[in-house]
């Protein structure tokens, strides 16, 4: 009795009208042709990419895809709406769209060519999203008319429906996680991702993204409601509000970016004095002074090494202590160019000109300099040689973008400085100069040279590069340059590699014709990463051209690919203290010999190559012990 008063209570509730009027928006047809794209952009989101990921990066690409995905399909609902009005009957609404649908079938199935230009790709990319757009449409319209056809639409009805496809979707992408489990290689800190955590991290992101689109709305209404009605106000309201909103995200943004930076003044308590050394910047007599160095700054000039691990590395007294000189973002010059005339002058007080090699680095945005490359290059000149840098930004890379110019300049205005200083001195004297840069330092470096090619080498007297995760972004990559197409490269000047059995399988010769090695893994997203890759299937994914590191299971999609690579980008970036690897944007398993065979540093036997490799992961954990970072 108690059991069927209750189902009879439930089935009441479910009629009564609080439920009823609920039912529209339970109902189980899409709110809108724009959802069942949206669902297939958020399935597709937890297919293989290049990095794993944890359920909040996850939800992130998830929320971000269907966001995208939405927006396309409304906008182009709109378009469509003369040639589907809303009063057409749905077999002819489903005419229509079979033939949109077969049209975008014909583009995407556009013959592919070699180094095809944008535009095509695009038109094979926009056919792919016309014809996704018209079949979720053709599903939005059936389901829009069964439901209109029930004679009594049932609020429990509505709920089963829903549920039942919240339970269908919730299962395919749990098998769609498992399959990117299983396809993509670990990365060295576990991230473990289920669905209904990234489930709800995506409805929080779409959740923020609509309440901002309706804030927008909200203010473009408000404006054309004060000026008043006439299309020429109309359109003074919509770049009103455009200008407004885009005042406003950007203050917002550089006020959380000057917030992050405030960290680059953090005193770290493995860091905290200035060091005894007069060839270091910070240290006696130097005009770059400790407290200015930035945090990042600071960690360079403690951690140069001395003579005697360089002796017991190696195997042979060291010739001489390392130069390390450093000018922070905080040194504050009255004029851009200040800091590089201050490390010009730091260089010459260090006695920097009388070493074997000079090294000169670009850093990334926050000011980092690679210590296994400053390292690795040390051990083998047997500290005979000199590391600059400077630093031009206080953000992590990905936020310090707008600061490449500043980092380019400043690069430029050093490398003059030491060629013009260099003319002074013999030729049998002058040392070897030698550039490095690591993802946005590699940009800010090769952005010099590129003009010039490899003309750029001799032009600032520059003997030998080496760039690591050099970004897509970087004009060097995006000119050509680094696959020869250029005729400022001649073949065999420039070397792109992956691993370090690609460039140990060169020839003497080939090798000694290098002037620049690009070191740049398959699975780098940094390094594939470009808005060309929101319209264009990349050609490490197509055919025998996938690389090492890059799933099988990996299949481009428009849009989606691009968010997921670009959240790739953002966690290729963790390491973990002392576990070297030779994947994602973790360079420093391939450094050692890179360093060595890029800039043709003195020989050593395999014996004494393992031993620098094996003193590198011993730095590298002892510093994160002085930082507190490192984790039984």
């Amino acid at each position: 009795m108690r059991a069927g008063r209750l189902v009879d209570g439930v089935v009441r509730l479910a009629r009564s009208r609080p439920v009823r009027s609920g039912v529209e928006w339970l109902r189980p047809d899409p709110a809108s042709p724009s959802a069942p794209m949206a669902t297939v952009a958020w399935l597709d989101s937890f297919s293989p990419s290049l990095m794993p990921r944890t359920s909040a990066l996850q939800g992130v690409v998830g929320g971000l895809a269907v966001l995208s995905a939405r927006a396309i399909a409304d906008r182009s609902e709109a378009a469509l709406e003369p040639l589907l009005g809303p009063h057409l009957a749905t077999r002819r609404r489903l005419l229509v769209r079979g033939g949109l649908a077969v049209l975008g079938l014909g583009l995407s199935n556009l013959p592919e060519r070699g180094h095809e230009r944008l535009w095509w790709s695009s038109l094979r990319g926009g056919g792919a999203m016309l014809r996704s757009i018209a079949t979720g449409g053709a599903i939005h319209d059936i389901g829009h008319a069964a439901w209109a056809r029930q004679p009594e639409r049932s609020g429990v009805r509505a709920v089963v429906a829903t549920a039942s496809v919240v339970a269908g979707v919730g299962l395919w992408a749990d098998r769609r996680l498992h399959q990117r489990i299983a396809a993509i290689e670990p990365w060295p800190i576990e991230q473990r991702t289920a669905v209904p955590q990234s489930a709800a991290i995506s409805a929080a992101v779409v959740l923020g993204g609509r309440l901002l689109g309706e804030a927008v709305h909200a203010t473009g209404r408000s404006l054309g409601s004060w000026l008043g009605p006439g299309r020429a106000k109309a359109a003074l309201a919509f770049v009103a509000n455009g200008m407004l909103w885009t005042r406003a995200v950007n203050a917002l943004y550089h006020a959380a970016v000057e917030r992050v930076g405030q960290g680059n003044a953090a005193i770290e308590a493995g860091y905290d004095r200035a060091p005894s050394r007069p060839t270091v910047s910070g240290g006696p007599g130097s005009q770059s002074h400790f407290a200015e160095l930035g945090r990042q700054g600071r960690r360079f000039v403690t951690d140069v090494l001395d003579r005697d691990l360089i002796q017991r590395v190696m195997g042979e007294p060291a010739a001489a202590d390392p130069v390390r000189v450093y000018v922070g973002h905080d040194a504050e010059p009255l004029y851009p160019t200040a800091r590089a005339e201050l490390a010009l002058e730091e260089l010459e007080r260090t006695g920097a000109y009388d070493r074997r090699f000079l090294l000169l680095t670009s850093p990334t945005g926050t000011g980092w300099v690679d210590q296994t490359l400053v390292e690795s290059a040390e051990l083998f000149a047997r500290g005979d040689i000199a590391t600059c840098a400077i630093q031009y930004g206080r953000y992590p890379s990905y936020l310090a973008l707008q600061n490449i110019p500043l980092g380019r300049s400043q690069f430029r205005i050093l490398l003059l400085g030491v060629r013009e200083r260099l003319r002074a001195v013999p030729p049998e004297r002058r040392p070897t100069v030698l550039v490095f840069g690591e993802s946005l330092g590699a940009w800010t470096a090769s952005d010099v040279i590129m003009h010039l090619g490899i003309g750029g080498f001799d032009h600032y007297g520059i003997d030998r590069a080496l760039w690591v995760g050099l970004p897509w972004m970087a004009r060097w990559s995006r000119s050509g340059m680094i696959r020869g197409s250029s005729d400022l490269v001649p073949p065999g000047t420039v070397g792109v590699f992956d691993r370090w059995a690609q460039l140990e399988a060169r020839s003497p010769a080939e090798r000694e014709r290098l002037r620049a090695v690009i070191l740049s893994h398959d699975n780098d997203p940094i390094a594939v990463l470009g808005p060309d890759l929101a319209v264009q299937q990349p050609r490490w994914l197509q055919g025998d051209h996938r690389g090492r590191g890059v799933p099988d299971g990996m299949r481009w999609s428009p849009v989606v690919t691009f968010l997921q690579t670009a959240v790739d980008a953002v966690n290729s970036m963790v390491q973990v203290p002392g576990a070297f690897t030779s994947y994602g944007h973790d360079y420093r398993a391939d450094m050692a010999r890179f360093v060595h065979a890029a800039y043709r540093m003195p020989d050593v036997d395999e014996a004494t190559m393992r031993r620098v490799e094996e003193a590198l992961v011993d730095l590298d954990l002892a510093r994160a012990k002085r930082l507190g970072t490192l984790h039984a």
